[in-house]
């Protein structure tokens, strides 16, 4: 027994009638309709994924040869997947009359997707179900001392979420204090990778928890004007009594709870607020998890906005702020020039607000100051701050200085008196995915 990997059509792979979803059904349409009905919403949201991201390249679509029509094939793993991409090159396919609602959906992907559809996909080729039956055991029967798939757990969970957010969890920057800190035994340093943070969220969250232990929320960050000794005690405590094996969540389960906890608290390790700090401090950076370069972003599938929604930026000039949002929902590929020029203004726009914020000149000898010129100023300020690596700037420096780019011409009224410049919705998108993590750093320290 083996198992290869080979492209499959699409149209040739079976959706399978004896799912473990659902009781086995007698045909394809029966088999199609049950997950319909089983999985609904979170069909769409998969659908709008696939259309947005592409098809996750970790997981591949687990298939036996079938054994009526040796042209086909058998899903046995991936059946949601394979029944998405059916539904977004058919939305007929949904005839429920009940799920008119979904059905509208999906076929206004249907009308993103067909341009580029997906007609084959990479797939796992097991020779029998038995063969087939032990990978889908690992996959969803648990961690099978260690053989499936080992879960994460609520810290590992954030610390991804740090890497890929640059933004801590509460619970993690209040774990960073106490592991950086002298003052804590290397016991208690070597056990906070067991320590649950859902707990420590929930404390942490109540601001009467954080007015005793004498700290602060400022934008999601901790902060403090108490000496960070003081602090640290207070926290190491909470650390101690949640990683006792008697703890019980229900100590802190509701505000009263946590009062009670307060009130009960060791009155040795009770942080004495009153002890104030030389200065402000905040809970330890994210130190940058690599110093190459990051790759820019491949062209999403059928992505039509400049901006993806899942870019969020908190932008305090309100005419940017517009333009921002606007970005979100221009169409690229309808309004292609419109695209472009409003990038150009939102970058350029941007810029000016640090530049402003921060004192630094945006005019030079009574003339503005070129784009290339500002955006290496704002960038060679942000690396001397340390608040991000050079390499974060990457993008940006190189569309400044591409002169066939948007964001190199000199001047905006260059580009609009240029009838030869014509830029591509591909190139457009490309090009906001290049620069928008130095767009973020701008918006974050305005």
């Amino acid at each position: 027994m083996s198992v290869t990997t080979k492209p499959i059509p699409i149209a040739d792979l079976n959706v399978s009638t004896e799912n473990y979803r659902f009781e086995p059904v007698a045909s394809q349409k029966e088999a199609i309709d049950k997950i319909i009905e089983n999985q609904g919403a979170k069909l769409y949201n998969l659908a709008k994924n696939i259309v947005e991201e592409g098809l996750n390249p970790i997981e591949r679509v687990l298939v036996t040869p079938s054994s009526h029509d040796t042209t086909r094939f058998n899903v046995v793993e991936g059946n949601r997947r394979i029944v998405v991409l059916k539904l977004l090159s058919n939305p007929e396919l949904i005839d429920d009359p009940a799920r008119s609602s979904l059905k509208n959906k999906f076929k206004k992907l249907h009308d993103q997707y067909k341009s580029r559809p997906t007609n084959e996909i990479e797939c796992a080729v097991c020779d029998t179900p038995t063969e087939a039956d032990k990978w889908i055991k690992l996959k969803h029967t648990g961690e099978n001392d260690g053989i499936g798939t080992v879960s994460w757990t609520t810290q590992q969970i954030d610390r991804f979420r740090e890497k890929i957010e640059q933004k801590s969890s509460i619970a993690l920057q209040a774990i960073k204090i106490i592991q950086t800190s002298p003052d804590v035994p290397t016991e208690i340093k070597n056990s906070l990778g067991e320590l649950k943070t859902t707990n420590l969220d929930r404390l942490i969250s109540d601001p009467d928890v954080r007015k005793f232990l004498g700290i602060e929320l400022n934008n999601g960050i901790i902060e403090s004007s108490i000496s960070e000794k003081e602090v640290v005690k207070g926290l190491t405590q909470v650390a101690k009594d949640l990683l006792d094996p008697n703890f019980n969540v229900k100590k802190i389960y509701t505000k009263d709870d946590r009062k009670d906890y307060i009130q009960k608290f060791n009155p040795v390790s009770k942080p004495n607020t009153n002890i104030k700090a030389v200065k402000p401090w905040r809970a330890p950076a994210s130190a940058p998890t690599t110093k190459y370069a990051k790759a820019p972003k491949p062209f999403p599938m059928h992505r039509r906005y400049l901006i993806p929604k899942k870019c969020v930026m908190k932008i305090t000039n309100s005419k940017v702020n517009k333009i921002y949002y606007e970005l979100q929902k221009l169409d690229a590929n309808k309004f292609t020039n419109a695209a472009a020029v409003l990038l150009r203004v939102f970058v350029e726009l941007s810029i000016d607000c640090y530049l402003i914020e921060h004192k630094l000149p945006t005019t030079e000898k009574g003339n503005y100051i070129k784009l290339k010129k500002k955006a290496n100023t704002v960038a060679n300020e942000l690396v001397a701050k340390k608040i991000a690596d050079k390499t974060v700037f990457k993008g940006i420096r190189t569309a400044i200085s591409d002169k066939d780019s948007i964001l190199g011409i000199d001047t905006l009224h260059a580009y609009v008196h240029n009838p030869h410049f014509s830029p591509a919705p591909k190139d457009l998108i490309i090009a906001w995915d290049n620069i928008e993590e130095f767009m973020k750093k701008v918006w974050e320290n305005i």
